[in-house]
Formats: structure tokens, C-alpha cells, sequence
């Protein structure tokens, strides 16, 4: 919510200055409002005095963003409690790597509507998991926005019925006069990791005295890599210290072999790393080098936006183009690991050196990299250009605005050093026979006129694109309902999605070793009229009802209202309720995608037996990720109610209850409930793919009776219902010391009641609170000291313990779920100072106590759980702003 004139502001700060982030704000007095002009905020289309509405809304202002140190939007927002990061740009293997995304409410990025300025942005090229779509929030300028407003609840009837689980709008600056110059540097206390952003903001002309106003922001930002070797923790891949697996690499120098006869497993002879018997009682060649935890990324970004006033209204025009570069290694080039050597004796010198257990003729699996090629990379281009235009003024009374709007996302991807199938297995197999030309996998290093043709570069590109025209009108003084005002809005929007995901042809067609390949091609066009009415049915009482009618050229037509109510009993008190509903077409991926990609399980049909257990029981599996053409869409139905209290002035509360109620919810079958169920539900068993059975392994394993795991089906379905109920607590104070300055205190935390989800369709919900990544709880504590120019602060960031299980609902290994992941707390300290006029300077300490990362060890989780803190251990930042007009 941002107010018009700063007289306004100052007494807003004073009604409930300690929630810091504006959340929750109370209504300014009869006699202060009517001084106020009329602004408009997130979750109404009807411009309003009141500082607060029925809905509740949390604003995080530049100055916090900047006292954050955060050097990304995904950052920023990852800092409170109700949000968690699923990607952050530093994934390699995910299916949309190099971008940045968000969920609410435990829901998926899908879910949350991403608004710049109120208005919609083109969905990311490469949908995450091959099924969500979501905004880039890489694709916007950190240095350019203003304030950001949060909507939880969902708004559907307003913005959209896909609104699911909430809004996130960022607001640029509008009528700025003047130049503003920030330098923003951070950097990993090792010396790796390092952050730069430089950005030049410029306004002039003045709307009201010259009649038009120009805004420039240009951003400049890299990121430097973090590496293993400087980081304690990762130097040592040999992660059995924490409970995990030893993850050293048993494929490089030289790598090692299994006899396919006796699934005997031994070192390749010469190894130059360490050999150690694994869980199978196998021989590995074990090795550990250097890797890139995360990626090198840069960013230029662009933005203008133009008003030009007129007779009764304003023209404007915003323009902004933002390209994101990440480069980050993806490991070395690898042979096809289900490839098998036909051994015809021993012709090859190498073969004589394998242990007694190996005889002339054996089959032959050969796990090595070509690590002479050295590390392969991942490249990620990706172009985002926004062309907005339009009209906005006033027509009998109504508050009017048009305009058309231009989103579009561009990717490529390029993989280098990647393996040709076909080719490498027929050198392998001519190296492993002794045969001139070929890979020799028994000698440690052949040379550049082997390796070279074996490897090639492969390429995936997308486009995202939507066009949005709209038409909307206000008038938030109708007509009036004793004595009070009544608001009334309505709009119309027509828009047209589409999206295009090419693969490189040969690793869709499975020539490409352990690589992927996903196909997408969609479109839909929705036609949408929404109306909002804001009646103050008693001087204590105001409801807000609204309407909306979508029709989907590929899902037909949807019809969701609104209700919200605000109750003002007394002087510092606030109760509200808002109820909507929701409509959320299958994704564009979700319809017309194929996708082969790979999954971590745990097989406890093999497992058992072999006396496996927790990450020793891991398999990765490819999966083959099908669309659905006959999904039915999602239906939702949001419920909150809410009570702020300021009894003092400088103690305010808010507590918010919400429940989500969704049907028809769609995923991938989940490839662990496949697995735990292959024999007990019929027509599962034909989606799993294994390799023949074993007779030496199944004599050596009794009750051992299936093959190896090696590949599933996962269609996209309609699994059932989702119901989620959670609250969220504000709670803050400012104590004033007169001359000493001023104490300020904030406490925010979410926590869900429940959290429950079918997993096949006709199932019912089971609980999956409690995972890994799903805490029942998140907590931010903050303590600030403001006295003069200055303010220190320090910040408590706080995740709840969890199962050491992704999700309860799997069949578990009783052993390993027990040991609970502990509870998780980084601090981070900030200080500020307005230097002099036009100088503020911002420096701090992220993760202040170097907490080290917390490690979870499931089967289907070996590895740190990143987002519980900050990985790279202590963070500095500092950030230099100089304003002058």
C-alpha cells in the first residue's frame, strides 16, 4: 500500500509502524483520512482511503530491501517465513535450470501469480519438474522495484482464477525525479561466492507541472562461483560423517567395473584414488575432486516507462528487456551406464589384472568418465522483453485504464561435452577388446583423436509468450449507503498463452548418455470479466464482494466469486474474513509435454533383501513424463479469517487462520508411490521397467526376486484433493527511548495445522506435513536499534525439524526416518546509515555464526537441505546508495 503524500505516510507509521513491513496496517482516523488521496492496493481494483482493507496484505518497502542484503528477488522473498525457494538459479539438474522461483502455502510455483505493476509476465521457457510454469523472478530488476505487496489468500475473482495460492506484485517507481546511483558488492567469507551489482535509476519531468515524466533504470549484476575445495563441509565428499553415503566419485581414475555374470564390482587396476568396499560388498575406485557448487551468472537489465499527461487521463508506456547468462558445470562426460562390454576372452592386457573372481569370456559393465575430455557445462541464455502500453484517466467519475500488454520469454541451452550413445559404447567396447582406435577404459589416459569424436554439444530452446488486452473502470464513490460510500469496479480481459520447447533431437531420441529431453507445444487463450463491489453495510462493517467469469478456448467456462468482510468493533481492532474460489487450468506442460528424465526412489523390493538401507537404497531410474490431453483442471476453494489488534500505540498483532480446499489436483503418479505399491495395485507393475532377474545375485540374497530398477512411466492424472490449514502470526513493538532512539521488535511465523494430499486418483488425503520440505513451521525474529542516522539490527531465521524423509507418506525404512532432522537457526546482522544528504550506506553479515548446513540421509534424499539456511556459511555485503536531484 503506498501513499500519495508524505504528511499521509508519517501518520500511517504512527497506527502500526512496528510491523515494519507494512503488514496489517489499521485505518488512519475519519478526520486524518479525508486528507489522504486515494490509492489503490494489492487485492482491490477500487482506489481507497483507508490504509487497510478486508484482505490482509504485507509490503516490503526499498528500504528494507536493501537493509536485507539481498543480492536477488529470490533472495529477498526466501528471508520470510511463508515463502520457500524451490529453485534459485543454482541447479544444474533441474529441468529448468538458471531460473528462480517461489511457492506460498506449501503450493507450487504454479500457483502463485507473479504481477510487475499490477500485470501479468510470460511464464519461464523450461517448465520446472515438466510441470510448472512460473515467472523467472531472475527476470526482474532488483534495482528497479519500489515496494513489494503480498497477498496470501488468494485472489482469483480479481486477478485471475489461477490465483491459487496467492499474489506477489512488484511496483517499479512511478513520476521519480532525479538520478540515483547504487553499488551493491557481497562475497563468501572464503573469498568465493562473490556478488556485484551496479545500477543507475534517472527521472525527469514532472506529470502535475510539466505534464510528463520519464523513468530509466539500468542494472549491471555477476555472480562468481563457490567451490568445493574452499568450503569444508564440501571438500570431503565422503558425507558418512553426517549419516549419508560416501559420494566421492567411484567413475573417475580410472573408475571402475562389474562382472555382469556374478555382479561382482572391483576397481579398475592402476586406480589413483582410494579402493573401499561399499554396502554390496563391491570394490570401488573412489576419488574426490574440486566441483562448482554454484553457478556463474550475470545479468543487464533495462527499463523505461513514459507518461505523457492529456486532457482527462495520462498515456503511458513501460519497455523493459532483462538477459540472464548462467554457466555451471554438470560434471564430467559419463559412458552409458547400462551399456554392457562383451569381454571375448582377453584380448586386452587390462583384462589380465582383474581379481580371481573374473574369467575369460564375462560380461562386462565399465563405470568411467571420460574425464580426459575434462568437466562438461551447462549454459543457460535466457532473454525477457515486456511491452506495455496504454491509457488511463477519468470518464464521468470512473477511474478508467486500457492498455496492451507484450510478455515474452526466450531460452537456450546449450550442454557441452555430451556423450553419442552409440558411438562411445562401440569404442568401449572395441577399448575393452584391445582393438586399435578404441576407448581403452583399463589405461588411465587416451588421448584427444579417441575421445573427441565421442562427444558433442547439445542445444534446447523455448519460447514463452503472452499478450494480455485489457479494458477496467472504478468508481469508488457510486453511490452512497448511509452516509458511507459505496466502490464499484469491473474489467475485461482477453490474453493468449502460448509456449514452444524444442529439445535437441538426439537426446529426445535417447543417443545422448544419461540426458534428458522434454517436448512442449501449447497454447490456450482466455477471455475474462470480473466485477468488485466495496459496500460499507455499517459504519464498523465493509464487505467486498467480487466476481469473475473466464472462459478457456481449451477448458470452456469458469465463474468464481469473492467475499471478504472487515469488522471494526472498536478503536485498534480489525476483524476480517474473505472466502473465494479458484480455477486452475492444466499447465501448457501438462497437456502436450513429453518428457525422459531421471528420479530418485528407494526400491525396497530389492533393498530388503540386499540389507540395504536409507541413502545406501537410493536408484535413479529414468522417467518417462507423459502429458494428458484428457486432465480435468483444479478447483479450489480459500478460506481465511483474521483478527489485527493494536491495543497500545506501539503494539500491534495479527494473527491469520487460512484453509485451501482444492479437488482434481494434478501431478506426476509419484514415482516412490509406484514403486512401494508395483504389485498391489493393478496396472502399476507394467510401469515399472526392470532389468532380467539375477540368479547369481538372488542365490547370494535369499528372497531377492525382482531385477534391477531402470526405468517408470509417470502420466500426468488427477490424484484428488489437497487441504492445507495454517496461521500466520505479526507480531511487533516499538519501544521509544525519547532521546536514545528507538527498540524495535517483529516477530513473523507461519505455521500449518495440516497439510494433507491424495497420491493416486481415488485415494484419499494423507498427511505429508512434516517432510524434509515441508516443516509445520517457519519463524523470523528481528531486533533493531535506530538512534539518529544509524539502525542495527539482527535477524533470527528459524525452520522447525522435520522427518528425515521427504514425505511421511512413503513406505519407510524405520531405522533412518526415526532420527529426526533437527530444527535450524542463521542469524544475519545488518547496519545502516544515512551518511549524508543523498548518501546511504547498508552493510552486513548473512548467516552471522557460520551455522553449518543440516544434512538429511533418506533414500530418496542424500544431501544438505538447502533450503534451510545459507549454504556457503558467513556472507558480507555492502551496498552504497547516492541519490541527488
Amino acid at each position: 500500500m503506498k501513499l500519495m503524500q508524505e504528511k499521509s505516510c508519517v501518520r500511517a507509521v504512527r497506527i502500526a509502524c512496528a510491523l515494519l513491513a507494512g503488514l496489517s496496517l489499521l485505518p488512519a482516523q475519519a478526520e486524518e483520512a479525508e486528507k489522504v488521496q486515494r490509492v489503490v492496493i494489492t487485492g482491490s481494483n477500487i482506489s481507497r482511503i483507508d490504509l487497510e482493507g478486508p484482505t490482509p496484505v504485507e509490503v516490503i518497502r526499498r528500504d528494507a530491501i536493501e537493509k536485507s542484503g539481498a543480492a536477488t528477488v529470490s533472495e529477498l522473498l526466501s528471508k520470510l517465513p511463508s515463502m520457500y525457494i524451490p529453485l534459485d538459479g543454482s541447479d544444474a539438474g533441474s529441468f529448468a535450470a538458471g531460473a528462480s522461483s517461489v511457492q506460498l502455502r506449501g503450493m507450487d510455483a504454479k500457483y502463485v501469480l507473479i504481477l510487475l505493476n499490477g500485470r501479468r509476465l510470460a511464464n519461464y521457457g523450461f517448465a520446472d519438474g515438466a510441470s510448472n510454469s512460473f515467472v523467472d523472478l531472475n527476470s526482474l530488476p532488483l534495482a528497479a522495484i519500489e515496494s513489494v505487496e503480498i497477498l496470501r489468500d488468494g485472489a482469483s475473482a480479481i486477478y485471475g482464477s489461477d490465483a491459487v495460492a496467492g499474489v506477489i506484485n512488484f511496483k517499479t517507481r512511478k513520476n521519480y525525479r532525479g538520478t540515483e546511483a547504487s553499488v551493491n558488492a557481497g562475497n563468501n567469507q572464503k573469498g568465493d561466492g562473490a556478488n556485484y551489482n551496479v545500477s543507475v535509476t534517472t527521472g525527469f519531468g514532472d506529470i502535475d507541472n510539466d505534464g510528463r515524466n520519464v523513468l530509466l533504470t539500468a542494472e549491471l549484476a555477476k555472480r562468481t562461483p563457490l567451490w568445493s575445495d574452499k568450503h569444508g563441509y564440501y571438500a570431503n565428499s565422503d558425507y558418512r560423517r553426517f549419516g549419508g553415503t560416501d559420494k566421492r566419485s567411484a567413475t573417475r581414475y580410472l573408475g571402475s567395473l562389474r562382472n555382469v555374470e556374478t555382479f561382482e564390482g572391483y576397481a579398475i587396476p592402476g586406480c589413483r584414488g582410494t579402493i573401499e568396499t561399499n554396502a554390496l560388498g563391491d570394490q570401488l575406485c573412489l576419488t574426490s575432486s574440486p566441483y562448482q557448487l554454484t553457478p556463474h551468472s550475470s545479468k543487464m537489465a533495462f527499463s523505461g516507462i513514459f507518461t505523457q499527461q492529456l486532457a482527462g487521463g495520462e498515456l503511458f508506456a513501460e519497455a523493459a528487456f532483462t538477459n540472464n547468462k548462467t554457466t555451471q558445470q554438470s560434471g564430467m562426460p559419463v559412458f552409458d551406464s547400462s551399456f554392457v562390454a562383451e569381454t571375448q576372452g582377453s584380448l586386452n592386457p587390462g583384462l589380465q589384472q582383474l581379481p580371481a573372481g573374473f574369467l575369460p569370456g564375462d560380461r562386462l559393465q565399465v563405470f568411467r568418465q571420460l574425464y580426459e575430455a575434462g568437466m562438461a557445462e551447462q549454459a543457460v541464455d535466457s532473454d525477457t522483453l515486456r511491452l506495455v502500453a496504454g491509457w488511463r484517466g477519468s470518464v464521468r467519475n470512473w477511474d478508467s485504464e486500457a492498455a496492451f500488454s507484450f510478455n515474452q520469454n526466450k531460452l537456450w541451452s546449450a550442454n557441452s561435452k555430451q556423450v553419442l550413445k552409440d558411438a562411445a559404447n562401440a569404442a568401449l567396447q572395441a577399448g575393452v577388446l584391445g582393438q586399435a582406435g578404441g576407448y581403452d577404459p583399463f589405461v588411465y589416459w587416451n588421448p584427444a583423436s579417441v575421445t573427441d569424436p565421442l562427444l558433442t554439444t547439445t542445444l534446447r530452446r523455448a519460447t514463452s509468450r503472452l499478450s494480455t488486452a485489457e479494458w477496467k473502470m472504478s468508481n469508488p464513490e457510486l453511490f452512497s449507503l448511509g452516509g458511507a460510500p459505496v466502490g464499484f469496479a469491473w474489467g475485461a480481459q482477453i490474453s493468449h498463452e502460448s509456449l514452444r520447447d524444442t529439445p535437441d533431437a538426439r537426446a529426445e531420441a535417447g543417443q545422448i548418455a544419461e540426458l534428458g529431453a522434454t517436448r512442449a507445444k501449447a497454447s490456450r487463450t482466455v477471455i475474462s470479466a470480473y466485477g468488485e463491489l466495496n459496500l460499507p453495510v455499517h459504519t464498523q462493517v465493509e464487505v467486498q464482494a467480487a466476481l469473475r467469469a473466464d472462459h478457456y478456448s481449451d477448458f470452456g467456462n469458469s465463474l468464481n466469486p469473492k467475499l471478504a468482510a472487515a469488522w471494526r468493533p472498536a478503536s485498534g481492532v480489525l476483524v476480517r474474513a474473505a472466502a473465494t474460489t479458484s480455477f486452475k487450468a492444466p499447465t501448457l506442460p501438462q497437456l502436450g509435454s513429453s518428457t525422459r528424465g531421471y528420479v530418485t526412489v528407494a526400491d525396497w523390493a530389492r533393498c530388503k533383501p540386499m540389507n540395504l538401507q536409507g541413502a545406501d537404497c537410493a536408484y535413479t531410474p529414468t522417467a518417462d513424463m507423459r502429458g494428458n490431453a484428457a486432465l480435468n483442471p483444479e478447483k479450489a476453494l480459500n478460506l481465511s479469517a483474521g483478527i489485527v489488534l493494536q491495543p497500545v500505540k506501539d503494539l500491534s498483532l495479527a494473527l491469520d487462520w487460512f484453509a485451501l480446499n482444492q479437488r482434481d489436483t494434478i501431478q506426476l503418479l509419484d514415482a516412490q508411490y509406484l514403486i512401494d505399491n508395483e504389485d498391489r495395485i493393478p496396472g502399476f507393475a507394467a510401469m515399472v521397467l526392470r532389468d532380467p532377474r539375477n540368479p547369481v545375485l538372488e542365490a547370494k540374497f535369499p528372497g531377492l526376486n525382482k531385477g534391477r530398477l531402470k526405468g517408470i512411466i509417470q502420466p500426468f492424472q488427477n490424484v484428488g484433493k489437497t487441504e492445507i490449514q495454517g496461521v500466520d502470526l505479526d507480531l511487533s513493538y516499538t519501544l521509544n527511548l525519547g532521546e536514545r532512539g528507538k527498540l524495535k521488535f517483529r516477530d513473523a511465523h507461519s505455521q500449518f495445522l495440516s497439510y494433507k494430499q491424495s497420491v493416486a486418483p481415488g485415494a484419499e488425503p494423507v498427511s505429508r506435513l512434516g517432510g524434509t520440505f515441508l516443516p509445520k513451521w517457519n519463524n523470523t525474529f528481528r531486533l533493531a536499534y535506530e538512534y539518529k542516522k544509524y539502525e542495527g539490527a539482527l535477524t533470527a531465521r528459524t525452520v522447525a525439524s522435520t522427518l528425515n524423509i521427504v514425505d511421511p507418506s512413503y513406505e519407510q525404512d524405520p531405522a533412518i526416518t526415526r532420527r529426526r532432522i533437527p530444527s535450524f537457526t542463521a542469524w544475519d546482522a545488518n547496519v545502516s546509515v544515512r551518511v549524508r544528504d543523498g548518501w546511504m550506506l547498508n552493510a552486513g553479515v548473512n548467516n552471522l555464526f557460520d551455522k553449518a548446513p543440516v544434512y538429511a540421509n533418506s533414500p530418496t534424499l542424500d544431501s544438505i537441505v538447502q533450503y534451510r539456511n545459507d549454504v556457503v556459511g558467513r556472507y558480507f555485503y555492502l551496498n552504497m546508495r547516492y541519490s541527488f536531484n
